[in-house]
């Protein structure tokens, strides 16, 4: 009920306050940051400089896979993402979870073989020729969209073993990736699903798929990373919002607007005020501005062309800002 909640509220502001002081405490008297114990580190590709290198080698792995499984799949793009890595195919066959199982297995083969990364430089007019004698159009289009940003600079292309091995692959491409395919553990990642993908996301190319997996150090990550799935799928404000009775979305209104029920409405209220309490005290003013406002503001922000393009796209935006998390408040703050 209510007062539990704000009890909760209460508790909540007095563990902050408490967390502050242990906070001071520790800029008085710096000491070498360690993990809790039993704590395993998750980091992005942007915090390890190695896991980026796996997570990238992961993507030219996969596709090294699909290719050798896949006779008449075609390459487009391949990078790491926060916590993984997709490749985006042109493959006539629609991928299943079965399929990706069979791709996960021929990933670990390749592993075993321990094949090495190697870097090479090439002309324009050399790139372009292989590229050709490989059949991949996607990949001169990717050619011709680098030399028009670098007419004179070199071509980078990265082979997975040397030239003269049986399982020999190469993929245009910037780098960086690790020593070898034996850096990875073939315990450490996994393939999570299949989406469709527009080539250079613009709905008149081809309808691509992409294949998204995770990659680690260590099985250790990959098993915590995947508990951790688990658990916020458990937390899922959409699957919570609809057990608990907190909102609903009314389709009639629109995608993504939030009818808030009388629980919800309560827990949105109690946390909108502690927000705005905790704000003041620490010396911030509260401020509202309007819903809407003349066309020249909005020009002037370098909106108003989005909403034109909104405008002229609504399907595609409507399908894009239905599949965004629901967001609610208005209220914002600024320094006092």
């Amino acid at each position: 009920n209510i007062f539990q909640l704000r009890a909760a509220v209460k508790t909540v502001e007095a563990a902050t306050e408490q967390h502050e002081q242990q906070q001071k405490q520790k800029q008085k008297q710096p000491q070498q940051q360690q993990q809790p114990p039993g704590i395993i580190p998750l980091p992005t590709s942007d915090e390890s400089e190695q896991l980026l290198r796996i997570r990238h080698s992961c993507a030219h792995i996969m596709a090294m896979a699909v290719q050798r499984l896949y006779k008449d799949a075609q390459v487009t793009i391949g990078p790491w993402i926060d916590r993984g890595f997709y490749y985006d195919f042109d493959i006539k066959t629609p991928l299943s979870d079965k399929d990706l199982k069979a791709i996960r297995k021929e990933m670990q083969k390749i592993m075993r073989m321990n094949l090495p990364f190697v870097r090479e430089e090439v002309s324009p007019e050399e790139a372009e020729a292989r590229i050709k004698a490989a059949n991949e159009p996607y990949k001169l289009e990717i050619l011709g969209s680098i030399c028009a940003r670098d007419p004179v600079g070199p071509i980078t292309i990265y082979h997975i073993g040397e030239t003269d091995h049986p399982a020999h692959w190469w993929d245009l491409c910037a780098g960086p990736h690790i020593e070898s395919t034996g850096s990875i553990s073939p315990d450490a990642f996994e393939l999570e699903s299949v989406a469709g993908a527009y080539w250079r996301g613009d709905e008149n190319n081809a309808m691509l798929q992409r294949i998204y997996g995770t990659a680690w150090e260590t099985p250790a990550q990959l098993a915590a990373y995947q508990q951790l799935k688990i658990e916020a799928a458990r937390r899922d404000h959409r699957k919570l919002g609809q057990e608990l009775d907190l909102f609903s979305i009314q389709e009639s209104a629109g995608g993504g607007l939030v009818f808030w029920h009388p629980k919800g409405a309560i827990i949105r209220h109690i946390v909108e005020t502690f927000w705005k309490d905790l704000h003041l005290a620490r010396g911030y003013d509260l401020v509202y501005s309007p819903h809407i406002a003349k066309v020249d503001l909005w020009k002037t922000s370098g909106h108003f062309d989005f909403y034109r393009w909104v405008s002229a796209n609504s399907c595609l935006w409507l399908k894009a800002h239905t599949e965004l998390c629901n967001r609610s408040g208005n209220a914002c703050a600024t320094p006092a």
